[in-house]
């Protein structure tokens, strides 16, 4: 008998009506149901989230509200301790205007054991990974000891990409030799580039969030399923904007061996995020 792996998704969304409609609303986001190949509708509230996870053995759930925002990362924190164990808390980077403030709140948010993640969005700011107004974020993350997701490669939203471009993580791996830094959205088309930075930087790891499991690029599949790189890549779906029931879908048809199948969808998540069992 084999025991059914830890399954974490790094990346859900609690939807509300008004959150749905702002994005869907939005001109730059307008193709992207299609483009995700969903019809953009998804169950709105805590428990319909929590159905989906439990219908796919989803055993947590790292939500994203936004980083000072609207009290939005307070709210998240209270739901997960409400729900001990179903979700963690990211908090997402959506003004960088106010570098020492958001510095701030990301030392107060560490104080609570669920708050597991800083989520760096270039596409959405058109800052870019390495600018100055970023560093006492990433300093922060650093001394804390709180991973950060940074966007790379070309994102959906008709957005400039350079401002995500993987060549630019290397500044912030030689600055903070500390930082766990985890690339979200899969980094294409520069996988093999993504490839030969997680060889050469230890705390660098790949996730799959918003990118379907089943286009993953065949060399970095090979590269997951080695002896010494196998828990580099995160599984993540970002529910409901990529839905949860195709990522993982295509997730667990990915020729891994168990061992490699089990750190990709929910074993290295648990090591790097969950603060409560440390």
């Amino acid at each position: 008998m084999t025991t059914a792996p830890d399954i974490v998704d790094i990346w859900v969304n609690l939807v509300t009506a008004r959150s749905a409609a702002d994005f869907l609303g939005d001109p730059a986001n307008a193709h992207i149901p299609q483009y995700l190949g969903g019809d953009g509708s998804a169950g709105v509230g805590t428990q319909a989230l929590l159905d989906v996870m439990d219908t796919h053995g989803v055993a947590t759930g790292v939500l994203c509200p936004g980083l000072g925002m609207g009290g939005g990362v307070e709210d998240s924190l209270a739901l997960a301790d409400q729900h001990p164990g179903r979700f963690l808390v990211a908090a997402a980077l959506a003004r960088t205007e106010r570098p020492t403030r958001n510095a701030a709140h990301v030392r107060e948010y560490a104080e609570h054991p669920r708050f597991s993640l800083v989520r760096i969005t270039p596409l959405a700011t058109q800052v870019p990974i390495n600018h100055a107004l970023h560093y006492p974020v990433y300093a922060a993350c650093e001394e804390a000891g709180i991973p950060v997701a940074i966007n790379v490669g070309i994102p959906g939203p008709r957005v400039r990409s350079r401002v995500q471009h993987p060549e630019l993580l290397e500044d912030v791996m030689i600055d903070f030799p500390d930082l766990v830094i985890i690339g979200a959205h899969m980094g294409h088309p520069y996988e093999e580039l993504l490839m030969n930075y997680m060889r050469k930087w230890p705390n660098l790891y790949l996730s799959c969030t918003a990118y379907a499991p089943r286009y993953m690029d065949p060399n970095l599949v090979t590269f997951m399923n080695t002896s010494k790189y196998r828990g580099r890549v995160l599984w993540g779906s970002d529910e409901p904007w990529f839905p949860m029931t195709r990522s993982i879908t295509e997730a667990r048809a990915l020729p891994l061996d168990d061992e490699a199948m089990a750190l990709f969808l929910g074993g290295t998540a648990r090591r790097l995020l969950d603060r409560t069992i440390r």
